[in-house]
């Protein structure tokens, strides 16, 4: 078992499940995770080259084999896995918040509510302004993914109502520019930090365990927050901690 001060501030490179187990009970103030939720797809995008003309570089849709499942029961069984010690981590009271498919997500809602009693705190979405374009003209582009909040029970609720009035969404375009690093489901920083702004304190600390690019820790060391990372690729915890180590503290 982890001493909680020994991994603040770190990632821990290694299989989630594994690295979970070994975390102590009620140890972290948030759970904020983008997960692989089986969203990869054998479709490569090329642009330039196709009737609809799309400017910019191919895109492939194949993320890696950590995001691929054999089927619907599979991906839930190992989702409710890791959201179990997820729990049993999470301080009473405080908030659980998760990117994830949007025709599944109501499957983890309705986990945490019946298994534990959580309280669903709604849902968040982010709003693409340059989403995808689809290349098979057989549908809409998908212009928007889901975060679900919910709060676990038996504690006091966190939440910094003075920084004002928020809508349930935002839109953010997908990650580019100096932003950009080479993860394939890399999510923006500025929804990241609305929520560890307004669901936890300064010198609190939120547990990521699929932190992929880093984001989570970067947000959470410019906001004067600790962190706790876990991250299966040796590739994404170095590029991770590279990312964190090169962010600036806050001056006060």
């Amino acid at each position: 078992m982890y001493k909680i001060d020994e991994i603040r501030n770190k990632i821990i490179c290694g299989d989630a499940l594994e690295v979970l187990k070994k975390i102590p009970d009620e140890s972290v103030e948030m759970i904020l995770t983008d997960p692989p939720y089986g969203i990869s797809s054998e479709v490569k995008i090329t642009r330039g080259r196709n009737k609809m003309k799309f400017k910019g570089k191919d895109i492939v849709l194949k993320f890696g084999d950590w995001d691929v499942f054999d089927n619907l029961e599979e991906q839930m069984k190992w989702t409710f896995q890791w959201i179990d010690e997820c729990v049993r981590i999470l301080k009473k009271g405080r908030i659980f918040a998760m990117w994830f498919d949007r025709d599944k997500i109501n499957f983890v809602s309705h986990y945490l509510q019946r298994k534990y009693q959580f309280k669903s705190k709604g849902y968040f979405a982010h709003l693409k302004s340059n989403p995808v374009p689809q290349a098979r003209k057989v549908k809409w582009m998908n212009g928007w993914e889901i975060i679900g909040l919910w709060q676990k029970p038996g504690g006091k609720l966190v939440y910094n109502w003075q920084l004002g009035q928020q809508k349930d969404y935002m839109i953010v375009p997908i990650v580019s520019g100096k932003e950009r690093l080479n993860h394939p489901t890399q999510k923006p920083e500025k929804i990241v930090e609305l929520f560890i702004k307004y669901w936890t304190k300064e010198g609190e600390t939120i547990l990521d365990p699929f932190i992929g690019s880093g984001t989570t820790g970067a947000v959470a060391k410019k906001l004067g927050r600790n962190f706790i990372g876990i991250e299966i690729s040796k590739e994404y915890c170095s590029l991770a901690e590279k990312r964190i180590k090169n962010t600036p503290k806050p001056l006060f």
